[in-house]
């Protein structure tokens, strides 16, 4: 079997990369960047640029699954360049690999796609794939464009899944290494009122959750969260513990994270509390459930 991966030299990509090699599977990955054409060792790699709609159709050479990453951070500028940055990035993307999709002769039966959490609303309330409020805030639009596209695979007759992604723990790169940053200096503290919720996932259990939807063939939406997400405040307590540091300085006020960051306060400030009962119905098993785990693998040694 090969599997053609799109964002693969972002943080959630080179992981996923590695254990699909170490599965044994043979990897074709798409890079904007020409330079990094041969950066996997035994895996083959393709120009595209989603912005001019280009694509090697080389690509799709005996590929059976594709799994597509491809979208730029949102702790970019959020500018209206900005906004539009992070927007395109995910359309354009898709955008491009339906359009070869349907012109060019394949044998793709599947396509798992990366999506996020920022589709829920922001209210203490358990979501769940199902049942839950849409987000009309910037984030929530981007999302619920952003799966419109993927969907879109579906009228090829592609089998479509969407995992839809938490914050990410990794200390090699995401959001996690400024937090740790802040929390050894003793500057770690609840962020507004502390209490929205961080629906989280440690990287490793997020790769494994994607190998499990192409390994047993699943269609349809996953939350890609832990069992236990937990409120800003209790995150930053048990980041602290981790650290073997102290919390010892009092909440930051909505209003100055506000001052300091506009619009982008909400992605500290608000949170979504979302339900992974549907993958775990389906007999997966977290190797992370809890932060305390997490924090444990993370900071060992």
């Amino acid at each position: 079997m090969r599997v053609l991966v799109t964002g693969a030299t972002g943080l959630v990509g080179k992981e996923l990369l590695k254990q699909l090699q170490a599965k044994g599977i043979e990897v074709a990955f798409l890079t904007t960047t020409k330079d990094k054409l041969d950066h996997l060792p035994g895996g083959n790699g393709y120009y595209w640029n989603p912005q001019k709609g280009e694509i090697d159709s080389n690509c799709l050479t005996g590929v059976e699954i594709i799994i597509h990453l491809a979208g730029s951070s949102i702790d970019g500028s959020w500018s209206t360049a900005g906004k539009q940055l992070i927007i395109n990035s995910r359309v354009e993307g898709s955008r491009t690999l339906y359009q070869l999709l349907s012109k060019e002769t394949h044998q793709v039966k599947q396509i798992i796609c990366a999506s996020a959490v920022g589709i829920y609303d922001t209210i203490e309330e358990m979501q769940t794939e199902d049942k839950y409020i849409p987000a009309t805030n910037f984030l929530g639009k981007v999302v619920q464009q952003w799966e419109g596209e993927n969907r879109s695979f579906e009228t090829l007759g592609i089998s479509v899944s969407i995992l839809r992604i938490g914050l990410v723990l990794a200390r090699q790169g995401g959001a996690l290494p400024k937090m740790e940053q802040v929390a050894r200096l003793y500057l770690a503290s609840p962020l507004g009122t502390g209490r929205q919720y961080y629906s989280w996932i440690h990287l490793n259990d997020l790769v494994r959750l994607f190998l499990f939807v192409l390994d047993n063939r699943l269609a349809g939406i996953f939350n890609a969260v832990s069992p236990e997400p937990e409120t800003n405040k209790a995150f930053t307590q048990a980041l602290c513990r981790a650290l073997n540091r102290k919390m010892i300085l009092p909440a930051v006020p909505t209003w100055v994270l506000k001052l300091a960051l506009g619009e982008k306060a909400m992605l500290v400030t608000k949170g979504q509390r979302i339900s992974c009962t549907k993958i775990l119905a389906l007999d997966f098993h977290f190797h992370f459930p809890t932060l305390k785990k997490a924090f444990a693998e993370l900071y060992k040694g």
